[in-house]
């Protein structure tokens, strides 16, 4: 009888350090919570055919977006990235975050390095686009809804950052 309440005891204890090993990236429960209900929202609801998934952190703002292929679409070919992990077959790249409000990622997280991509993008036939849910971050512990679905008008170009182009050869 003692035995089987050890037993039980241990088990009950290493059942509860697996939970917690299951956050290794974000410095909250919730952000790591609100990005695997984000995945899984977009999956169900927005797209069913998605499989990479990106997530942004820009000042207070948390983004989950996704897309049928890696480097496909904008700002993801250009942006640093992080990382990333792997969640019910889906693989959920997190980007550097663009000065954040709160410390979003831990110091020692455990996401996959990804080799920064060299060469031709992948060709891209027009029929994908940025589309996913946008959350405000009011801290580490509550973060609330704002947008979700297709979001091309928060991914518009800024013309002030543009690159302008050369002036034309004088002859």
């Amino acid at each position: 009888m003692r035995n089987i309440i050890y037993l039980s005891i241990l088990l009950f204890f290493s059942s509860c350090s697996k939970n917690q090993d299951e956050n290794n990236i974000f410095s909250s429960d919730e952000i790591y919570r609100t990005v695997i209900e984000g995945v899984d929202t977009a999956k169900k609801d927005i797209s069913k055919a998605d499989s990479i998934f990106y997530v942004f952190n820009r000042y207070d703002t948390l983004i989950v977006m996704s897309s049928e292929h890696e480097d496909i679409l904008q700002p993801t070919q250009t942006i640093k990235k992080e990382g990333y992990f792997k969640y019910n077959k889906n693989k959920i790249i997190v980007t550097e975050p663009y000065k954040p409000t709160f410390q979003f990622l831990k110091e020692n997280n455990k996401l996959i390095p990804i080799k920064e991509y060299e060469g031709k993008y992948p060709y891209y036939d027009g029929s994908d686009y940025q589309k996913g849910l946008i959350y405000k971050i009011k801290d580490l512990n509550h973060l609330e809804l704002i947008d979700k679905g297709n979001l091309t008008k928060y991914f518009h170009r800024i013309p002030e950052y543009e690159i302008p182009m050369p002036p034309a050869p004088t002859m």
